[in-house]
């Protein structure tokens, strides 16, 4: 990690759809994230929704085509990356996007379940000691393979 980084996870649901892109830097796969915070109002005796954070996510090259291939607009996830701010103009407006570079995505398992499956190292190779399509073991590869 360098100097002034600022690394953060983020618990949400992916808000749009997932795309991907080819660059000169390689594949990339974004999406935007929401977190809604929901408390519980004493009051009223129910729960209700607090503050929320919107962040554009983006994941590259590994990571972008696993992202792809596993997650779509719904879904509860746990990202965890490098977070900044990116500003630009548009119609003589300037603007300001909080973004994720991705490190790691996973699926929230507080909220769903999921499978593991692991991608073999080069595109049309198996992993050694693994056939396409065999779970992994430990659950963690998926994150680490990233």
């Amino acid at each position: 990690m360098a100097i002034g980084e600022t690394t953060v996870t983020v618990v949400g649901n992916i808000s749009s759809d997932v795309f991907m892109k080819d660059t000169h830097s390689g594949a990339v796969a974004g999406f935007w994230l929401r977190s809604n915070e929901r408390r519980y109002d004493k009051e009223t005796g129910e729960w209700c929704n607090g503050r929320s954070l919107a962040v554009r996510v983006s994941c590259w090259r590994r990571l972008a085509e696993n992202v792809r291939d596993s997650l779509s607009k719904g879904d509860p996830v746990v990202v965890s990356g490098r977070l900044y701010t990116t500003e630009f103009v548009t119609d003589g407006q300037p603007r300001t996007v909080t973004e994720l570079e991705a490190q790691a995505v996973g699926p929230n398992l507080s909220w769903c379940t999921s499978g593991v499956q692991r991608r073999p190292r080069g595109r049309n190779r198996p992993a050694p000691g693994h056939e396409a399509g065999e779970t992994a073991e430990p659950a963690m590869a998926a994150a680490s393979a990233a």
